[in-house]
């Protein structure tokens, strides 16, 4: 397919064919249109998004894709269904650096399916920087009210501390600080920090991570004459009155932020990549093959701000 110069092209991708992605994809569609100037390209296998696209419907624009004819079952995962999931996000890498897509929104994957034809694969946001020689990208989480990154992403809990270093989270406050004012148009973001560390770290008396590392790296943006604050007990920071008034909150490792962020916003978290040539947006959940074909069971809330969000950034 091709499209004019004006006109912007935001592909979404199914994810696991065997998984949530094609219905909560469908619900989202059904309950948004594109705005001036903008245009939806579903990217997957039509036979699957058909058992959730309503007959009485036109289709979105699709691409038809499979990497043969196969007869997924929801909630069945098979080496075929992570395979095709793959090949869809492939193909919008292709769009993408061609210039067909303007943005993407993907459909969650399995993790596990996708490494047995990648070997390492971590997630959407490590692919995508590679295929895009991008070294530098964040995963930063939205929601209303909020905005949530994370230092340190997919890996060990045992390797986080080592990777907690006072380049690393400078780096990674960086990158947000300046996509917040460039996209979300906050000229002087407020930030706080969470610590590593229970209490902070308790000025070193509970690991030293915080005081070398992170205090560090919080001093020198503030002579930057940034509104940087912290490091602050985590466990107390996301109380609402604690973190009213900032704009971005900082954590250091996967379940420090997304514990607290999901707990609370869910059916409405966004994850947005910062640091691609483009705007990526993705819901902050799973395949959940459990419940996948139980229609209406799966919250499609979360994919729809996505698309949302990614549409308005576009």
């Amino acid at each position: 397919m091709s499209r004019s110069r004006s006109r912007k092209v935001i592909g979404i991708t199914l994810g696991d064919p065997a998984g949530i992605g094609p219905e909560v994809i469908a619900r989202s569609l059904l309950n948004i249109k594109s705005s001036p100037g903008t245009e939806f390209l579903v990217i997957g296998n039509r036979d699957v998004f058909a058992r959730v696209w309503p007959k009485s419907r036109p289709w979105p624009l699709f691409l038809d894709l499979s990497s043969g004819k196969m007869d997924y079952r929801p909630g069945c995962p098979t080496i075929l269904s992570g395979r095709d999931s793959l090949l869809y996000l492939d193909k919008s890498i292709e769009m993408l650096k061609s210039g067909t897509l303007t943005s993407l929104v993907t459909g969650p994957v399995s993790k596990e399916a996708v490494s047995r034809f990648v070997s390492g694969f971590r997630g959407h946001t490590s692919y995508l920087a590679d295929a895009f020689g991008r070294k530098d990208v964040e995963m930063l989480f939205v929601a209303p009210g909020l905005k949530m990154v994370l230092v340190t992403r997919h890996i060990p809990l045992r390797d986080v501390p080592g990777k907690i270093t006072r380049s690393k989270v400078k780096s990674v406050i960086v990158a947000v600080y300046a996509f917040l004012r460039d996209k979300f148009g906050i000229a002087s973001p407020r930030v706080a920090v969470c610590g590593l560390n229970p209490h902070a770290g308790e000025g070193g008396q509970i690991g030293r991570e915080d005081v070398e590392a992170i205090v560090p790296a919080i001093k020198d943006l503030k002579r930057r004459g940034w509104d940087i604050n912290g490091p602050f007990p985590a466990d107390t920071l996301f109380e609402p009155r604690n973190r009213r008034g900032y704009d971005l909150i900082v954590t250091m490792y996967h379940d420090q932020g997304l514990t607290a962020v999901k707990a609370e916003y869910f059916s409405s978290l966004v994850n947005l990549t910062v640091g691609l040539p483009f705007i990526r947006t993705s819901p902050a959940h799973g395949t959940a093959f459990g419940i996948a074909g139980q229609k209406g069971t799966a919250d499609h809330r979360s994919m729809l701000a996505a698309i949302r969000l990614a549409m308005e950034l576009t």
